[in-house]
């Protein structure tokens, strides 16, 4: 089920991520990392969901996507978002156990940009959050906040 709150919640001034996984465990994980962060988690377990609320929430400009969601996947996602005429740009994380090099090739070759094996030491996904978030503001000058430094990532 989508996290309402997170949805509703324009006056945070914190940069949106949806992120969408299935596992309940992970999903919670990345939803306290990533407040931890500074960023407002928008959650959905499964890509059905994930891909109404790209559709509804314009504030939304980074995506942590898994790769086997129940409903639409993520890799169908990513093809989806790069297929579509209107809305903004979404940068798209692959957070996937899929690890084999033609897999992140074809989520690569999907649309997603970035691909993280899962497991991963959270200092990774922070350092690649940092970096969508300055190549969002690079290309398309979107004020995004920058994201809260944890005293530690790992």
């Amino acid at each position: 089920m989508a996290d309402t709150e997170s949805n509703n919640n324009q006056s945070t001034g914190l940069t949106k991520v949806l992120v969408a996984e299935d596992n309940a465990v992970v999903l919670k994980g990345l939803h306290n990392f990533l407040r931890k962060w500074g960023y407002d988690p928008v959650k959905a377990d499964d890509g059905s969901q994930a891909w109404e609320i790209l559709e509804k929430d314009n504030d939304i400009h980074l995506a942590i996507l898994d790769w086997n969601l129940p409903g639409l996947t993520g890799v169908e996602i990513c093809k989806k978002l790069r297929l579509r005429t209107s809305g903004p740009y979404v940068y798209t994380i692959m957070f996937s156990v899929r690890k084999s090099n033609e897999e992140q090739i074809e989520a690569l070759d999907s649309g997603a940009d970035d691909y993280v094996v899962k497991p991963c030491k959270p200092s990774l996904l922070y350092a690649k959050l940092a970096a969508a978030c300055r190549i969002l503001r690079m290309a398309a000058n979107i004020n995004l906040p920058e994201a809260i430094p944890p005293e530690t990532k790992e």
